[in-house]
């Protein structure tokens, strides 16, 4: 009889600890996520205070694979560019806690990014770095960690390719 009291305890303590540690697990993911966004994006601020320009990634509209660093060479190595002055990064920003990939490419933007209030801003042609955030498992996981960047970082859209979810961050200039 006890051990059946200690064995009902014992799951109720379970049924309560578990999900919230499922939770503070997630939490510590999308800060993770977060965490590393951030640190990029200041890098890159860091090259275009120095160069006057967003680090090349390839070439403009490129989306860059493994071989260089999913894009990320040039915040680690000079780039022929008179002004670089880094390493911006000490190494590439490695898999994402859901086994995906940070990217980085420069561009122009057109179309709509929306701000952390969720509130749509129209860009044209509007030159900019983007690091996209791959590999989340669902949609539900991906809209968390973008509603947290829009608080913490700026601009942002999701999108979904191959049954695979992502979030592009938009990052540029104040007043471009």
């Amino acid at each position: 009889m006890e051990l059946l009291v200690v064995i009902a305890i014992a799951g109720i303590l379970a049924t309560i600890i578990v999900p919230n540690v499922f939770k503070a697990m997630e939490k510590a993911k999308i800060s993770r996520v977060v965490a590393d966004v951030r640190a990029i994006k200041a890098a890159g601020y860091a090259y275009y205070a120095d160069t006057g320009d967003w680090p090349k990634a390839g070439q403009d509209f490129y989306d860059p694979g493994f071989s260089d660093d999913y894009g990320f060479v040039y915040f680690m190595k000079p780039d022929g560019n008179a002004g670089w002055n880094g390493p911006y990064l000490e190494k590439p920003p490695g898999a994402t806690p859901w086994g995906g990939r940070y990217r980085y490419w420069k561009s122009r933007i057109t179309g709509t990014v929306y701000d952390a209030g969720g509130n749509p801003i129209t860009v044209n042609n509007t030159k900019c770095a983007v690091v996209t955030i791959g590999g989340f498992p669902e949609e539900g996981i991906r809209d968390a960690v973008d509603r947290q960047i829009r608080e913490d970082i700026g601009y942002s859209y999701v999108g979904e390719e191959n049954g695979k979810y992502y979030i592009s961050v938009v990052i540029w200039m104040d007043g471009l």
